[in-house]
């Protein structure tokens, strides 16, 4: 959680698709080899999922897949970071419940299947994921924690409403406080590692750190010894009681004497401080290689739900592969297209696919030529060697007549209808709405 109410602090942005989002990136060519890559807060998820689901395992399961599923269909390079043991064992003065080892564990086998590398942090997920966007090694963290912010992260994506039809995101910048403002206001509103200072709420504390009282501090410790911190200090707290009772010489809206005598002689206590400003991560020599461009391994994905979840037999797999899979197959095969065209890869690079899924275009009913500004709607026909690879790997002795019907007749037709990213779509193949044959049948 970090901060309590720390995204109010921050300029109010709109929701925004992130196919919108990501596409713009592509069109720009602001980000890593055209493709933004995403750092993902893969605790913040596992303890998402856990606190929906509660300790049952397989929707929990079922909630992490649907999700990275969503992230599969974007045009995006993710890399999911972990907690390491050097994750604080307390915070708040309650000890941190650990994930389930069963869920980390099955959630790490999902990314391998869907083709996303993962990291283990030393340390806090948040810092690390801060850390490798500071050095530029990734282009935006995805996170619900603030303390992310906290700890210097450049950009930073909330996820506001997730749908198979709508995925939207808030983008906050790191521009409006610096990290050393955002540390004060975690030291006097209360964050993970202290419960502030008594009566001192988040728009006051922003207030104080806006006085640049914060930077006094941080100044003269950057240049100090660590012996020599109890005395600087305590010189730095007697500044900050003396500005909070002359209301900062006009640089406060009021006096704030009742605050000044709450705070402790030890504030800000060093324990506390380091873990903000230095907290725990990889050092430069040792970061996680950059995130590519990989391919999904669907035989151990479908393997993997075949054991996790009540769907799994050939035709529930099919299924939801169709729902979740096989639109990102359609993006990747555009990526692919686009990094070819700009010399970013060879067309021979192993890690391609060797199997194209793109068939048309569709046309829209009126009531969806709203979506079909930002997005194409597109007929993929899933080849037999894809389909063949996923179902030999099922056991199929508890398959019944009805779904081994539709999954005949699914093998037969072999067609999905999904969205795909206009402007993906036109960078990959700038002809393709005058090259593809229209499908004529109407979306439903």
């Amino acid at each position: 959680m970090g901060v309590k109410g720390g995204w109010n602090l921050l300029d109010s942005v709109d929701s925004v698709s992130f196919v919108d989002w990501s596409s713009q990136k592509i069109s720009t060519g602001l980000v890593h080899d055209m493709v933004p890559h995403i750092g993902v807060d893969a605790s913040g998820w596992m303890f998402a999922a856990k606190y929906h689901h509660a300790q049952t395992k397989s929707p929990a399961q079922a909630s992490l897949f649907k999700r990275t599923g969503r992230l599969f269909h974007l045009p995006v390079i993710p890399i999911f970071v972990f907690d390491g043991p050097g994750h604080p064992a307390n915070k708040r003065k309650k000890a941190v419940k650990k994930t389930p080892d069963w869920l980390a564990a099955n959630f790490k086998k999902l990314l391998v299947g869907f083709g996303f590398p993962y990291w283990k942090a030393p340390g806090e997920a948040e810092a690390e994921l801060a850390m490798l966007s500071g050095v530029g090694h990734i282009d935006a963290v995805m996170s619900e924690d603030f303390d992310a912010m906290v700890f210097g992260a450049q950009r930073v994506i909330r996820i506001k409403g997730e749908s198979d039809s709508e995925y939207l995101i808030e983008v906050h910048e790191a521009s409006q406080f610096s990290c050393n403002d955002l540390v004060l206001i975690a030291l006097l509103a209360g964050g993970d590692y202290d419960e502030g200072i008594q009566g001192c709420g988040i728009q006051t504390a922003a207030e104080i750190a806006r006085t640049g009282i914060g930077k006094q501090l941080f100044d003269v410790l950057e240049v100090s010894e660590v012996d020599d911190y109890p005395a600087i200090a305590s010189v730095w707290h007697q500044d900050l009681c003396m500005m909070l009772e002359a209301k900062g010489a006009g640089r406060l809206s009021s006096r704030h004497r009742s605050l000044a005598s709450r705070i402790p002689s030890d504030f800000p206590k060093a324990s506390v401080l380091v873990q903000y400003l230095h907290p725990v991560t990889s050092g430069l020599g040792n970061l996680p290689a950059a995130p590519s461009l990989g391919q999904p391994d669907l035989p151990r994905l479908a393997k993997l739900c075949e054991e996790l979840f009540i769907w799994g037999h050939p035709m529930g797999i099919i299924k939801n592969f169709s729902h979740h899979i096989f639109s990102g197959l359609a993006t990747r095969e555009l990526l692919q297209d686009l990094c070819e065209r700009r010399g970013l890869i060879q067309p021979n690079n192993s890690h391609l696919s060797a199997h194209a899924v793109i068939s048309g275009i569709c046309t829209v009913r009126e009531n969806q030529r709203e979506r079909s500004k930002s997005e194409i709607f597109m007929s993929l026909v899933i080849p037999h060697e894809i389909l063949t690879e996923i179902t030999s790997v099922l056991n199929v002795t508890y398959e019944n007549d009805i779904n081994r019907k539709a999954l005949n007749q699914f093998m037969e037709k072999r067609e999905v209808r999904v969205w795909l990213s206009r402007i993906l779509a036109l960078h990959a193949r700038p002809n393709i709405l005058d090259n593809m044959d229209q499908t004529r049948k109407p979306a439903k």
